[in-house]
């Protein structure tokens, strides 16, 4: 008489491991999907625990070490993105006070072919837009337009201090129509306590490095997304 032994059960398959890896995989870019990622793979080393889903618990147990590993990648990322996003967003602040300076260059030059007169913004007819970040130079201290709100104020020994340190002098030297004119912008665009200098000149000039700077070219002097 021949025994008979009972079949064991063929394994079974299930999808839920891969899934798992692959949101937990996913997570180490996108940290929305991390959660997903850790409480797939928590599923996953359950189901895989019934004997019939044992031969996925290898896959089960990779969707768990990355889910793991997923606080750390994100960390690294975070650690390059960030940094490079607030220098990037520093950057764009810089555009408004280049942007002005060609405004009065611009006008400057205007002035100077009539002959009129442009010891002032006023004279100039220039004004930045609402909610400027920077504070505009051009005879300290009769001439300044200040930084506009919400933005914290500079004080007027502030910006002369920082134009000292810049080596920068605004103003309007000599005779015009063969006048010089130079104008500033001070500002602090990544709230330390390092002001942006720029300036502009309807002079050639030189900066720091002897380099020559074109006029109407702005010229930055302290950098305040490096210092």
């Amino acid at each position: 008489m021949t025994a008979m032994f009972p079949e064991s059960a063929a394994p079974k398959k299930t999808a839920l491991p891969g899934v798992a890896l692959g949101f937990a995989i996913a997570g180490m870019c996108l940290a929305c999907l991390w959660p997903v990622g850790v409480v797939l793979a928590i599923l996953a080393m359950v189901k895989t625990s019934k004997p019939e889903y044992a031969g996925r618990r290898g896959l089960a147990v990779a969707s768990l070490i990355a889910a793991g590993v997923g606080p750390f990648v994100i960390g690294i990322w975070a650690a390059i993105a960030i940094p490079n996003f607030i220098r990037f967003q520093a950057r764009s602040k810089q555009t408004e006070c280049r942007v002005n300076l060609k405004a009065i260059f611009t006008a400057a030059k205007a002035r100077m072919v009539e002959g009129e007169p442009m010891g002032s913004f006023e004279a100039l007819g220039f004004q930045p837009e609402p909610r400027n970040r920077y504070a505009y130079v051009l005879v300290m201290p009769d001439s300044v337009i200040p930084v506009g709100a919400p933005f914290p104020a500079l004080d007027p020994d502030v910006l002369q201090a920082a134009l000292d340190r810049a080596g920068v002098e605004p103003g309007v030297q000599g005779e015009c129509p063969d006048c010089t004119l130079t104008a500033a912008c001070v500002g602090n665009v990544d709230n330390d306590d390092t002001l942006d200098v720029w300036s502009i000149s309807t002079a050639d000039r030189t900066d720091a490095s002897n380099q020559p700077v074109a006029a109407g070219a702005p010229l930055h002097h302290v950098n305040d997304v490096q210092e």
